[in-house]
């Protein structure tokens, strides 16, 4: 009986603090003060599949998305105008903590197309200000650096030109994202190398660049001549290099310019590339020497924007995607007998996301290592990292993949087949994801000489491993693009096809096509021989809002 009370006692007790923290409300402290800057967090720690902490990428997105709208100039925006809500990084020691409003969102945490992905829906209500707990491990699911390919980024600005954070802070993101090696390119300006270099180490490589950004010394619409890197530098070049404002340090007043930009670059053994050739909302920023240059090393075929899966954007203002145009300039090169490398960089300003563009559409933003440049080299150093981009030993990725290795005939990108007699070439093509691929046939292409000659299937796995043959009956190069569920996209550097007689392919000496120089002009471009892909934020399962 004894046992009995004792029990109903403590039952009692139990219902009334329960019926007491019930009663127990926000409404309760309605008057409670509440400082300005208090949000609700989510929290955690991100280790691998061992338990050891690891810096990662952490993404915040409002759920569900909705077209996003987009200001230009003074015109007034009705909408939301970003779906992204804020990305942060953890440190070295695995722990990560961001705000974010009461909402419904999507957590997303990832280290790049080599590892899991994370993502879940959460939702957070007001007030909840001791935060949501997420501990997440991710797997390592395909270590590349054992078979020689090594992720960077191309392109990345610091506090020193227009960007946000400083050299050591971009590193740690570059790290964050799973990346190997990266740019520093401020606009005409080298003051940060010194801190880039010392983040250098055994498993990442900084990399010394400067982003030759021109003004024309007379504004009209036929002239001004576009944005260009030259990396592995160590001296700046540029019209008036020593000028106090860097934006001045680059007038130029003919294509004879930025021809001896180029040869200013070899000189130092460097490397140089076009940038966003056909930028079209920034005047400055985009390319107008087209027919007037040579001897350049690439052209930066994907820059920031999502990528060339389809050739018109809501996110420009002009309604292109210029990196379907950037694209088929190189193409173009390619088709003229010119052994060329394309190469993508994020062209971040914003390792945090709330500064980028375009402003989250669709699961992309303008963050580092997205888009990508994986090359491939038997050793992890500067020198080997330059040689392989003048190769072309690359394929280019989004953050969230695919990874595309491709082979013709024991062939890599960068390198020259020669061709059978029978004229009959192998093409070994591997797709790894880590989210489900795409049910569609034309999730894989096969292109010829800038042509789709073979469209291939993948089904809803995360590997896609086949070999194809392809007749080749001239000099020819070859790429491969795969799709995946949006924003997935990877395309390779082209593998050079030389057909009997050998040696004279690609050619040796640097050859503009025929009407490049009519790309000059606003809004001209090459011709668009490729279809757009499968997948869109427009038409494609988005595996992210999955329910």
């Amino acid at each position: 009986m004894k046992k009995i009370l004792v029990y109903c006692s403590l039952f009692v007790i139990i219902l009334f603090h329960s019926l007491v923290a019930q009663s127990i409300n926000d409404s309760t402290f309605s008057k409670v003060n509440i400082p300005r800057d208090s949000k609700q967090t989510i929290y955690g720690r991100i280790t691998d599949s061992n338990g050891k902490p690891i810096i990662a990428q952490v993404q915040v997105w409002y759920f569900p998305l909705t077209e996003v709208v987009f200001a230009f100039g003074s015109e007034p925006t009705k909408g939301r105008t970003d779906n992204l809500i804020g990305i942060t990084y953890s440190s070295n020691n695995g722990y990560y903590a961001i705000k974010v409003p009461a909402d419904t969102m999507t957590l997303i945490i990832t280290k790049g197309p080599e590892w899991d992905l994370f993502k879940e829906k959460i939702i957070v209500n007001n007030n909840e200000f001791d935060g949501i707990e997420k501990n997440i491990s991710l797997k390592h699911l395909y270590d590349l650096k054992k078979l020689g390919w090594y992720g960077g980024d191309t392109h990345h600005h610091s506090l020193h030109s227009d960007g946000r954070q400083t050299p050591s802070q971009i590193a740690s993101a570059m790290k964050g994202v799973g990346l190997s090696w990266g740019f520093l390119s401020d606009h005409n300006s080298t003051a940060g190398n010194n801190e880039w270099r010392v983040n250098s180490s055994f498993d990442f490589i900084a990399i010394p660049a400067n982003e030759i950004s021109t003004e024309p010394a007379h504004i009209s619409d036929a002239n001004g001549f576009g944005h260009m890197n030259q990396s592995f530098i160590n001296n700046l070049n540029g019209s008036y290099p020593l000028l106090k404002n860097i934006w001045s340090r680059a007038v130029f007043k003919s294509h004879y310019d930025v021809q001896k930009m180029i040869e200013e670059t070899k000189k130092q053994n460097g490397f140089f590339s076009i940038n966003h050739p056909f930028q079209s909302w920034d005047w400055s920023g985009r390319f107008k020497s087209w027919g007037f240059i040579n001897n350049f090393d690439a052209i930066e075929v994907w820059n920031g924007d999502p990528p060339h899966s389809l050739t018109t954007s809501s996110w420009d203002k002009n309604k292109i995607n210029i990196n379907t145009w950037a694209v088929h300039a190189w193409f173009s090169y390619l088709n003229a007998g010119n052994r060329l490398s394309g190469i993508a960089g994020s062209d971040c300003h914003d390792i945090f996301g709330t500064y980028s563009y375009p402003k989250g559409e669709y699961y992309w933003t303008t963050t580092t290592g997205n888009a990508r440049t994986y090359v491939h080299t038997k050793k992890l150093n500067s020198d080997a990292i330059k040689k392989s981009l003048k190769e072309g030993r690359i394929f280019l990725t989004s953050g969230f993949g695919p990874i595309l290795l491709v082979e013709a005939d024991k062939k890599y990108p960068g390198e020259i087949l020669k061709v059978p007699s029978n004229g009959i070439v192998n093409v070994e093509i591997k797709v790894l994801a880590n989210q489900q691929l795409l049910m569609s046939n034309d999730a894989v292409r096969i292109i010829v000489n800038g042509l789709v000659v073979q469209n291939l299937s993948t089904d809803s796995s995360l590997t896609y491993n086949k070999s194809h043959s392809i007749v080749i009956e001239k000099d020819s190069w070859i790429v491969v693009q795969a799709f995946g569920q949006w924003p997935m996209y990877a395309i390779t550097n082209p593998i050079y096809l030389d057909y009997p007689p050998y040696g004279d392919y690609p050619k040796k000496e640097f050859v503009n096509p025929l009407g490049t120089q009519a790309w000059n002009n606003f809004l001209n471009h090459p011709e668009i021989t490729v279809p757009d892909g499968p997948t869109s934020w427009k038409n494609s399962y988005d595996v992210f809002n999955k329910k």
